[in-house]
């Protein structure tokens, strides 16, 4: 008798399975075609395995691919490709997984590759664009700020500079000695910084004057004037001295010999500091409240009213600008055009002898100041 090897035990239990595949394959065929009452399953004769193979087989699959192959052949197919299947000699993978669904569809089975690579028709949307595709992005404006080019709807330029020359006399006699400038201190901080400011504001006031070609010149020098107040003695006398003439000669139309570095760009809140120009706006609405009470106060004293209402809205404006601190906070900002709005209501009250329409202004400048002044002031 032949020894049995391990090779052909193996080949024996492929061949039980690959006969066991293709007996089920037609046991479903034959149940399909008289259920279907399909044309010619009752007139021929079963379909041998063979014939069943040939008529299974894919359109691809040549009589190479059907044919038995030997043991060699299988062998060397094995060595090629160790990882390919195979039954009694005939690559596993011609085999319909599904041969059901194959035989009433009649037509080949999809490849079990690509699934992904597949692509659809993408669906459009009522408003005709690809549902898979985001709708475009509108970018949002940022929020309009106020203009610095439009000084001149805020301030005119005769009244700018009826303001300068104002605080220039002023400044001239607390710096007449070191012993009104010792004295004065406060007072001169606060009049140079607001003259910084106002300066700031002559080199972007459309207006046309003599010396705004040197304006810039005149805000730094004011801002230095500032800070040599924060000290008493001869030496910062003599700092704030030197920087007043110079602004003198510079308002006279003149050119000084030796002129700082200056930058002719405006940023206020580095030449002007706020809590000064606070404490400005907080001594003229103190002068409102104990000066103005009636009709016949307002009219005796309108060019004061009008010069101080003017100045306490150009100041609201500066400090209203967003290179200050605070100046992104909704609070600060409604304060401010609260200040902004009731100077405005007292300058045309002013103007017009309407007594009713100032009050109302001061009000709302009263309620900002009481309002603010506790949160941000000296902040």
């Amino acid at each position: 008798m032949f020894k049995t090897t391990k090779y052909d035990r193996k080949l024996l239990v492929l061949r039980t399975v690959f006969h066991a595949r293709i007996s089920y394959a037609l046991l479903l065929i034959l149940c399909l075609c008289s259920s279907t009452g399909m044309i010619g399953c009752s007139s021929k004769s079963s379909p041998t395995p063979a014939e069943n193979s040939t008529e299974s087989a894919p359109k691809q699959t040549t009589a190479e691919n059907q044919s038995t192959p030997s043991k060699t052949d299988q062998a060397s197919d094995s060595n090629n490709d160790p990882d390919r299947k195979y039954v009694d000699g005939i690559p596993y993978d011609v085999f319909y997984d599904r041969p059901l669904t194959v035989a009433a569809e009649n037509t080949s089975p999809p490849p079990a590759t690509n699934n992904m690579a597949a692509t659809s028709t993408p669906q459009k949307n009522s408003n005709g664009m690809n549902a898979s595709t985001p709708p475009p992005t509108t970018e949002t404006p940022p929020p309009a700020t106020a203009a610095s080019s439009g000084w001149d709807e805020v301030i005119t330029k005769d009244r700018l500079i009826e303001e300068i020359t104002r605080i220039r006399n002023t400044l001239t006699a607390n710096l007449n000695s070191v012993g009104s400038f010792n004295r004065e201190l406060l007072p001169i901080q606060i009049d140079s910084a607001t003259l910084a400011a106002l300066s700031g504001i002559a080199t972007q006031h459309p207006g046309d004057f003599t010396w705004k070609d040197k304006a810039h010149f005149v805000r730094d020098m004011s801002s230095e004037i500032a800070m040599a107040a924060e000290t008493r003695g001869r030496p910062a006398f003599e700092v704030a001295e030197t920087q007043f003439l110079n602004i003198i000669e510079i308002l006279n139309g003149g050119a000084p010999a030796e002129l700082p570095e200056s930058d002719p760009e405006t940023v206020f809140s580095d030449v002007a500091d706020r809590n000064l120009l606070m404490k400005k706006i907080k001594e003229y609405n103190d002068w409102f409240r104990t000066t103005i009470s009636g009709d016949s106060e307002l009219k005796s004293k309108k060019e004061d009213v009008i010069a101080k209402a003017a100045l306490l809205r150009a100041l609201g404006q500066v400090v209203h600008l967003d290179d200050y601190v605070f100046a992104d906070e909704d609070e600060y900002q409604e304060y401010c055009q609260e200040l902004i709005d009731g100077s405005a209501k007292m300058l045309e009250g002013a103007e017009t002898d309407d007594y009713t329409l100032y009050d109302t202004g001061f009000q709302l400048l009263n309620k900002s100041c009481n309002d603010c002044h506790p949160v941000y002031l000296n902040n």
